[in-house]
């Protein structure tokens, strides 16, 4: 991006502090994508400072930047679009867990996406139990038809833990199933 000379040093100050705050809001995107809004605000900038005389390089400036809006508001459902995009395209958790976040407040549908992942990472932790407690970790079932399917610290009379080492299989089987399906459903939500 080519930075925009301004003759008045207070314009200068201006428009770089302004650049600083939207690289902030931009960071958390691919080069590509932090470049792409970058120059798009860049180019609303020259497009509206172009042949201001020097005297009111300010309060043009000023004027253009109040009618953009503040970078961290108007900008943050850009970058949140853009980090699904990235996350639907990588199925990188990382990325996925930052799309939440970035999206939590769009609607009930990234809570329950926030839910599914809390619950894959759930079935992690008792892989951990099943080695540490293989005893009171599986999936459990009684006289009474009493199915379980986790952790149980006391188990009562009559249920046993039905799977055995098989437990482990089935384990990893559900997260990865919950895993590509919450992704895809993601993907969906989104439209792309």
């Amino acid at each position: 991006m080519k930075r925009i000379t301004f003759n008045n040093p207070t314009a200068q100050k201006i428009y770089d502090d302004y650049f600083k705050r939207v690289r902030r809001c931009v960071s958390i995107l691919p080069e590509s994508d932090q470049l792409e809004m970058i120059m798009e605000l860049n180019s609303h900038i020259y497009e509206a400072t172009q042949g201001a005389a020097p005297a009111n390089e300010v309060e043009v400036l000023v004027n253009t930047i109040e009618n953009l809006g503040m970078p961290e508001e108007v900008l943050a459902p850009a970058v949140a679009d853009k980090k699904v995009k990235q996350a639907t395209r990588s199925f990188n958790p990382k990325h996925i867990f930052q799309a939440l976040y970035l999206n939590i407040f769009n609607g009930v549908g990234y809570v329950l996406f926030a839910l599914v992942y809390l619950l894959i990472i759930s079935f992690g932790f008792l892989i951990l139990f099943k080695l540490i407690y293989p005893a009171h970790t599986g999936f459990f079932t009684g006289s009474g038809h009493v199915f379980f399917f986790g952790f149980m610290a006391e188990i009562p009379v009559g249920v046993k833990e039905q799977l055995g080492n098989w437990f482990f299989i089935t384990d990893i089987t559900l997260m990865a199933v919950l895993y590509f399906l919450n992704t895809l459903l993601f993907r969906l939500l989104k439209g792309k």
